[in-house]
């Protein structure tokens, strides 16, 4: 449930004093007065009539008017607003959260840094979006990763397209139907690839099922592992060339290798 401070100026105030009203004559009616009883429930009845009309009213315009800020807003269906709704507090969805705008929002023209956005996707924090830490002053217990570059290399790239994507081109009973759909081709790794190899760290588990892969920590560990390992290769292949051309030097220098003549 948002929390929201009430604004300066213009705010609920009508749809208070409408509801006042309406309390006052309902006690009025309490009493009896020997006014007719079907007169009254419906004086009643178009009361509450009108309660309702201008209460919607008033919250549609008030919600549509720019910037909100109230206080303990809660509903189970759709809250809509043409303008800017502000809250100091957490906003919770049990659903799915919807942004067509930061889809299509080109950060890069827009100024400030950028940085990568995280989400907890377990626990009592699941939904909550923020960043991870990367400095070393909130980190500890450090050691070197235990991977070979073996690991990496025996994890395959594929293209391919998600069968949910298919059953929407294919499928008459998808919700998205639509035979004509241009089927995104995609490019990436299978997460159980990756924890056949060792490398369980880098793939996202949920009900003790892979959903998904941290590509951005995978890309970045893979290739200093892989870059290291060829280092020393490398280093290896320097090190017997250096052994071979030192020992055909000695070779080419021996009084074994010295014609008849030069002996005489």
């Amino acid at each position: 449930m948002a929390m929201y401070p009430t604004p300066p100026g213009e705010s609920l105030e009508p749809i208070v004093q409408k509801i006042r009203d309406v309390e006052r004559k309902v006690q009025e009616l309490a009493r009896p007065s020997g006014t007719n009883i079907a007169s009254l429930v419906d004086q009643v009845q178009a009361a509450l009539a009108d309660l309702s009309a201008t209460v919607i009213a008033e919250t549609s315009s008030y919600l549509s008017s720019g910037t909100v800020n109230m206080a303990n807003i809660s509903a189970s269906g759709s809250i809509s607003a043409s303008g800017n709704v502000t809250s100091s507090g957490t906003i919770s969805a049990a659903s799915a959260l919807k942004s067509s705008g930061a889809a299509t929002t080109n950060l890069g023209s827009v100024p400030g840094n950028r940085q990568a956005v995280w989400q907890i996707y377990d626990g009592s924090n699941v939904g909550l979006y923020g960043y991870a830490p990367s400095s070393i002053t909130t980190k500890t217990n450090l050691e070197q990763v235990p991977y070979s570059a073996e690991s990496f290399l025996r994890c395959a790239a594929y293209l391919y397209e998600y069968k949910d994507q298919v059953a929407m081109r294919d499928d008459p009973d998808s919700e998205y139907y639509n035979h004509a759909y241009d089927i995104p081709q995609e490019v990436g790794y299978m997460a159980e690839h990756l924890i056949e190899n060792g490398l369980k760290q880098f793939v996202t588990i949920r009900d003790e099922q892979p959903i998904g892969i941290d590509y951005a920590a995978f890309g970045a560990v893979g290739m200093t592992v892989i870059g290291r390992a060829h280092e020393r290769k490398l280093a290896q292949i320097n090190s017997r060339l250096e052994t071979l051309e030192s020992t055909l030097a000695s070779l080419n220098t021996s009084p074994t290798n010295n014609s008849p003549e030069d002996t005489k």
